[in-house]
């Protein structure tokens, strides 16, 4: 399986200037493919942000049996009119496998056993053979880690059984006084496919500058960006 990456896009309104931002997270890259250890990065997005709450957006690519706006919004505890409206497809639509859905959120600075988190919270009924990598990676698509559903959980991770229901903390992110200062009013949590690059995500949600994307996850321009499980 390949690794994945949360890359908080910077998503700004129109006609603003762009301006060098304050780091805002810090990227993943790959260490939540050690379920057994929690490094700092694997356990959410800490709130960092000018408001303890705002809109926010995720993606998530179409992917049977998440695969109309209906069921992605049950996954994702999200509104399915919303998706619908946001991506112009009908709400009961069977929605193409890959196809890159935007999904909006609200997000909230969440206080847990650890440290204050930014995250959206969904919850997930345990299937048989489920754990908490494969809901992590799989049915979620890396918008969680399985060190974060560890830490947010009762359940030993190596005893979880069917029909026991998880809590999901979905990573999310209000922006920083200095983005807000650029112009910047979203975050979107995105989900990298083998052929992205920093520049090319920038381009495809309207010309968002490289540099503003690195300093939003600690990147530098030469760090390597890895790709989701569904890519």
């Amino acid at each position: 399986m390949g690794g994945f990456l949360l890359l908080i896009v910077v998503v700004l309104v129109a006609m603003l200037q762009f301006h060098q931002l304050q780091g805002q997270q810090s990227y993943v890259n790959n260490t939540q493919l050690d379920c057994d250890y929690n490094y700092n990065n694997t356990l959410g997005y800490v709130c960092n942000g000018a408001a303890s709450s705002c809109p926010s957006y995720l993606t998530f690519r179409s992917n049977p049996p998440y695969n109309t706006p209906l069921l992605i919004g049950l996954l994702l505890n999200a509104n399915a009119s919303e998706i619908a409206r946001l991506n112009n497809i009908p709400r009961f639509a069977t929605i193409p496998s890959g196809t890159l859905l935007v999904v909006p959120i609200n997000c909230s600075c969440t206080t847990t056993t650890i440290s204050r988190f930014y995250q959206h919270n969904a919850s997930y009924i345990l299937n048989t053979s489920d754990t908490y990598f494969t809901v992590a990676n799989n049915s979620y698509q890396g918008l969680t880690t399985c060190q974060s559903l560890k830490a947010q959980n009762p359940f030993n991770y190596r005893h979880l059984l069917p029909g026991q229901t998880l809590k999901i903390p979905l990573r999310c992110a209000c922006p920083t006084s200095n983005q807000t200062a650029a112009g910047i009013k979203y975050l979107l949590t995105y989900l990298v496919v083998w052929t992205n690059s920093v520049e090319l995500i920038g381009q495809a949600f309207g010309g968002v500058d490289v540099q503003s994307i690195n300093d939003a996850n600690e990147l530098t321009s030469k760090d390597l960006i890895f790709p989701s499980p569904h890519s």
